[in-house]
Formats: C-alpha cells, structure tokens, sequence
C-alpha cells in the first residue's frame, strides 16, 4: 500500500469492508428463501404494499435536516485534525451539539409521521395499521441514531458491521416467527422495529468502553450560532438525501401508483440480483468516506483524486462484473427462485434486466463523481446537482413508465444521471484538477470502457440465445463469465492508479501463502 496512506486507516477500512462484505453475503443467501417466503405467506398484493410502504419511510430521514448524517464525517475531521479520538477534545462538544439538534427535532418527526400515515391512499387501507407500527419504530428510533454514526465516525467499522449482522439475523429470524403465526404485514413491520431499537445498548456500551471520553457527560448549552452552522452544513447534506431518494426510492412509488402495487414485486424480483450484488460496488465508497474525509484534512488534491480514481477503477471493475454475470443467469435465477415454486411469472424480460444493469452502471460511475466533487468542497455544489439529477430523474421515470412499462423506471434513471450528474461533476473535477474533460474520462475509464462493451455485447449475445436450466449450468454459466471478465480485465486492473493499490495486495498475499508453505513444511 502507498506509504503516504496510514497503515492504521488501511486496515480500519479494510477489516470494515470485509465485514460490510460478508453481511451483504449473507443478504444474498438469505434473500434466496425469503422473498419467495414473504411471497407465499402474504400474498403478491399486500407484499407489493410492503415495498411500497418501506420506500415512504426512507423520506421521513429527510427529517433530521443531515445533522445525523453529518456526524460521522465532523467526527472523522476532528480525530483526522487531533490525531485520534483520544486527543479530539472537541469531539464531546460535536456530539452533544447534534444529540441537542437531533432533540429540538423530535416532535417534528412525530407530527410528519403522523401525517404521513393519515395520507395513505384509500385503496392501501392493508397497509395502514402495518405501517402505523413501522413509522412508530422510527419515531422511536430517530435520536438512537447518533450512536452509530459516531461509530462509523469513529472508524469501528469491523464492530459497527458485525453488530449490524446479529441485528439482521435477530430480526430476520423474529419476522419469519411472526408470519408463520399469521401476523402478515404486521410481522415484516415488527421485525423492522427489532432492527431500530434492539442493539443500541451495545453501541452505547461500545462508545463507553472502547472510546471513552467521546460521548459528553451532559448536554452542552444551546448556542444559537452554532447551531445554524451545523444546521447550515447538515441541510446540504438533506438537499443530497432528498436527491437520493429521488433517484433511488421513487422507482417502486411510480410503478405501484401508476401500474399497480402487484406489478412492483415481477419489478422487484428481476432487479433483486443486480440490487444486490451491485450494491457491494457501492458499499466500497460507502465505507471509505471516513478515511477519505480523514485523508482529505492531510493531503493534497492530487492525493485525494488519485485515491479516488483508483476506487473508481475497483468500482467500474466490479460492477462490469455484475452486468456479465446476471445478463446471462438472471432470467434463470428468477425462475428457479420465484416462478418455479408456482408463484406465476416474475421475470420481468431480458430488456428490463439490461436497463436495470446499465443503470447500475452508470449510477455507480456517478457516485464516484460525486464522491470526488464533494471531497474537492464542493458540497453545496454537489447537493444542487444530485437535487436537479433526482428531479429529472423521477420526471423521466414517470413518463417512461407511462410509455413503456416496467422498463421505463431504470431507463429513466439511466437518462437522469447522463443529463445532470455526470457532466456537471466531470466540469467541477476537471476544473479542480486542471484537466480537460477528453484527458479526464482516459483518466477515469482508462482501459475499463472498450473492455467492458466487448464483454457486454457478448454476455447479451449468449443471453438473447440460451438460458441456463439448471443450478449446475447456471453456476458453470457464472463462473465461465467470471473468469473470462477477470482474463480481459486483468491488464486494466494492474495499470495505475489502482495498479498502485492491486500490486502491493497482491504481493502481501503471495508473502503470506509462501510463508503458510513453510510453516506446513516445515
């Protein structure tokens, strides 16, 4: 690894990746059996509700106005300034200004709770009294929200990951009690108040034990002028949650308003394969925002954008990865998981997965945009782009879903980013790094982008023309893919900037297997 990253940040964001990592696995595995679990027990109706319901929540985290959102990274420029937590004397203050904020807004989200459940359409009335549980949870739930930000802050993320697994499995295995005792809806919305309120004694004893001195002994005073700077900085970071959500969670909203709750779940289904492999490439630059932010105090521009390139390249990499693989095996997966078990057809057609595919793509390529604009300070900047990008967004899904369909939602998408995000943030990143646009994209794409069109145009020609039939040839299917995709990209992979990163891994690695070698020989 660069000797000018700390070996100390590495590891933290290394040991939290992998446990990032293995939880999302296990989202993987467990998905398998629940959905078509959820599917039989519920019925089609009222579990297109639920994913209905579930994206109404996410917008009541818009009331927070950022400030919780903004914890992680004040805590990381306070420890990335002081040299530890231990030395952030300001640390204590940080926290208990946000607690006292988080506080004041309290009964603002019970009253938007409250009025977002009498505003429930008539013709979801299934829904009401589940929902009414699961927006109590929230309520209950919003100010224990601090204690894991400052974890994440606080780069515990091996432990902050880890915990968040056993609160997974705990609620998981809570829910499918539940439904097998016939609570339906009202089991999925208790198990979500498990995943709320149940580990927060562990976080607090985590924060007082590992990290002693960071949580205050008492609130501080209210100071009116802080207050509206960290207000002032956190409503950027709300303008961005409010552009996420529009990008992201106004897909299942359109299609359950304008198609029907039922024909959310076939749209469900055929995404959930891409969802959630895709979303280990976005977990990368989730987990790295506290070292970046860190990094960001100590070292250059130029540091901080080559750092970025190369999670650019990881990201790239990986999700070219996942479009070859599920273009060729979705079709199959969804029929052996869903429609095999005499649930009717959920897959939604080899056109729908390919714009579900190249949205995630794109996305993906957008959020290492963004991420770069906003660590050049460019956070207003980057939260009115993501703003205009998730209004154009949810404008072009709702016409394209009206024309054509189930398709219409990930192409609009797709259109949002290529018309807003992506060439406002690449004029931001060329402008900051004195490069034009032409040297920019060689920079960022490099070697992946002829790569990645040969290995697409032949993963679609295989999948317009032949379809796994069983588990054996989907998983022969796969890995011929994988190990195709890995020959190609190889090269791309060793070159610089994330060569700079592969190489030394790569040398560790063979290090430790030559001296596993001698040890057994010996």
């Amino acid at each position: 690894m660069n000797a000018t990253i700390p070996a100390s940040r590495t590891h933290r964001f290394l040991g939290g990746l992998v446990m990032t990592y293995g939880y999302q696995g296990l989202l993987v595995l467990a998905g398998f059996w629940l959905m078509p679990f959820y599917l039989r027990h519920i019925g089609q109706h009222d579990y297109g509700l639920w994913l209905v319901g579930t994206q109404l929540l996410t917008y009541l985290t818009l009331t927070d106005f950022g400030v919780v959102a903004l914890l992680p990274l004040e805590t990381a420029y306070a420890t990335g300034r002081a040299g530890g937590s231990a030395k952030a004397e300001d640390l204590p203050e940080i926290v208990g200004r946000t607690a006292r904020i988080v506080l004041f807004q309290f009964p603002i989200v019970m009253l938007l709770a409250l009025v977002m459940w009498l505003m429930i359409p008539a013709q979801w009335h299934d829904l009401r009294g589940p929902l009414a549980v699961a927006l109590l949870a929230f309520v209950v739930g919003f100010p224990l929200r601090i204690l894991p930000a400052l974890l994440q802050g606080l780069q515990d993320l091996a432990f902050g990951n880890g915990l968040q697994t056993m609160v997974w499995i705990l609620s998981t295995v809570a829910t499918v009690a539940m439904i097998l005792a016939g609570w339906k809806l009202y089991a999925l919305a208790l198990g979500w108040l498990v995943t709320q309120v149940a580990m927060t004694p562990l976080y607090y004893y985590r924060l007082k034990t590992r990290f002693p001195g960071v949580l205050p002994r008492r609130l501080p005073p209210v100071v009116w002028s802080s207050v509206r700077t960290q207000l002032g900085k956190g409503s950027w970071f709300s303008v961005a949650q409010v552009a996420q959500l529009l990008i992201s969670n106004t897909d299942l909203l359109i299609i359950g308003r304008v198609l029907s709750p039922t024909a959310v779940v076939p749209y469900s289904f055929t995404g959930k394969l891409p969802g959630v492999l895709g979303n280990q490439a976005s977990t990368l630059m989730h987990t790295a925002v506290p070292a970046l932010s860190e990094l960001k105090t100590g070292e250059s521009r130029q540091r901080v954008f080559q750092a970025l390139s190369a999670l650019n390249q990881a990201m790239l990499t990986f999700s070219g990865l996942v479009f070859c693989v599920v273009v060729v095996v979705n079709h199959w997966f969804v029929d052996w998981w869903v429609t095999a078990r005499q649930y009717g057809e959920q897959y939604g057609g080899i056109w729908l997965t390919l714009a579900i595919l190249m949205s995630m793509v794109v996305r993906h390529w957008t959020t290492t945009t963004s991420y770069t604009v906003f660590c050049f300070d460019h956070q207003r900047r980057i939260s009115l782009t993501n703003l205009a990008d998730g209004v154009v967004t949810a404008g072009c899904c709702l016409v394209f879903v009206k024309l054509w369909g189930l398709v219409g939602a990930p192409v609009g998408t797709t259109v949002g980013a290529c018309l807003v995000s992506l060439p406002l943030n690449l004029r931001i990143i060329g402008q900051d790094t004195d490069t034009s646009i032409p040297e920019l994209l060689r920079g960022m794409l490099g070697g992946w982008f002829w790569r990645f069109l040969l290995m697409i145009a032949g993963a679609t020609f295989v999948a317009l023309r032949w379809t796994p039939k069983s588990l054996v040839q989907a998983g022969l299917a796969a890995l011929a893919v994988a190990a195709i995709y890995g020959l190609v990209m190889l090269p791309n992979l060793l070159r610089a900037p994330l060569g700079n990163y592969v190489r030394p891994l790569m040398a560790s690695f063979r290090a430790r297997f030559v001296a596993l070698q001698m040890r057994f020989s010996a």
